[in-house]
């Protein structure tokens, strides 16, 4: 069984399309409202990977654009949850595969000052370290 995440979980983010963005790993905080713990660190939870996304910044290029500016904005499609563990909690494993967006804040411009008519970003998020190396609850 893949081990199960927990607080301060190490992620890459590449993306989905032609756009370059300048933060490609982040750490992934538990919530304080999350109960669930293994030898004492919270679990990671679907909730606590959108909390994460919603507060996630970068840079971006875009082909002759540059210097824009990005933010998390949603979740489209996860996989590789369990719910069978820990009540009907989604409980985030370190093979859990995550599809999202980010919206564009501040448009990358070329060298004429025209503006990316990109709005959305899509972005593929993977565990590259579920912050512990074995998979003992309690």
């Amino acid at each position: 069984m893949p081990l199960i995440c927990i607080d301060g979980t190490t992620v890459s983010i590449t993306v989905d399309g032609p756009q370059k963005i300048a933060k490609t790993s982040d750490t992934v905080a538990t919530s304080t409202m999350n109960t669930m713990k293994i030898d004492g660190k919270s679990i990671l939870l679907e909730a606590d990977l959108a909390d994460w996304l919603s507060g996630y910044q970068t840079a971006y290029d875009h082909s002759s654009y540059s210097g824009g500016k990005a933010q998390g904005d949603a979740i489209t499609g996860i996989s590789n949850l369990t719910t069978k563990t820990f009540s009907s909690a989604q409980v985030v494993k370190a093979d859990t595969v995550i599809k999202g967006t980010l919206k564009v804040t501040a448009p990358a411009t070329d060298s004429k000052g025209s503006k990316d008519p990109v709005s959305t970003i899509n972005v593929t998020i993977k565990i590259t370290d579920p912050a512990q190396t074995y998979s003992k609850s309690t």
